[in-house]
């Protein structure tokens, strides 16, 4: 099962069992090994990830908040399938909290914050395995956001992430331009950042969530 894959890549467990399912079942989703439709059946899960129900029970429910998953009275979890309107919505939100986040963090930024995105960028070009690339773009965004301070938009990014992500998996396996587009971008973000152009770093971030959103709302995954 593809699901002990991923648990072995995050080994060893350093978080509470709930969580660290939660993790890897939200990976699963995002990577499209557990697409969406499909049932989530907790015999099958527990013994993948050699834990009891209890944990996979409360990752389920932790899924299910972040829009991920549903929990249906006698069906069981199931993976969601967003629509193209909602998807819309996602990622018109994503851009309202990441612009915010952004132009907040820009001047409380300082040569270390921009020395780990960087490290995160080049690592995203030299990887040549498609399955991590929403993670090192994840982090890379998250890398970006940090100096703002302020949590509970950093984890309403990670969720709104986690639930667009997913849509588009079907361009990474292509290896068509779109990657490396994205380096381009990424570049450019730091770039600004390091001139301590704030409205020149927040139009190259919004021309990319809008990039990234008309990606999304082409992919055959919707829908």
């Amino acid at each position: 099962m593809e699901l002990k894959k991923i648990a072995e890549e995050m080994q060893p467990k350093t978080m509470a069992a709930r969580d660290w399912v939660f993790q890897v079942i939200r990976m699963a989703i995002v990577r499209g090994i557990l697409p969406g439709g499909m049932p989530l059946r907790q015999d099958e899960i527990s013994s993948a990830l050699n834990v009891s129900h209890i944990p996979v029970r409360e990752a389920f429910r932790q899924l299910e908040a972040q829009g991920l998953v549903r929990i249906y009275p006698n069906r069981g979890a199931v993976v969601t399938r967003l629509t193209r309107h909602e998807l819309e919505n996602v990622m018109d939100t994503r851009i309202m909290l990441e612009m915010g986040a952004f132009k907040t963090a820009i001047p409380l930024m300082d040569e270390s914050d921009l020395s780990y995105a960087q490290e995160l960028l080049d690592a995203f070009h030299a990887e040549r395995n498609p399955q991590r690339y929403d993670t090192l773009n994840l982090q890379f965004h998250l890398a970006l956001y940090a100096p703002c301070n302020n949590d509970v938009a950093l984890s309403m990014i990670d969720q709104l992430h986690a639930n667009s992500d997913r849509y588009l998996r079907p361009y990474y396996p292509k290896e068509d331009d779109s990657a490396f587009k994205s380096i381009e971008e990424h570049q450019a973000l730091i770039d600004a950042c390091h001139s301590k152009d704030a409205e020149l770093a927040c139009a190259v971030l919004r021309t990319h969530l809008e990039s990234t959103k008309t990606l999304l709302l082409g992919s055959p995954l919707l829908n």
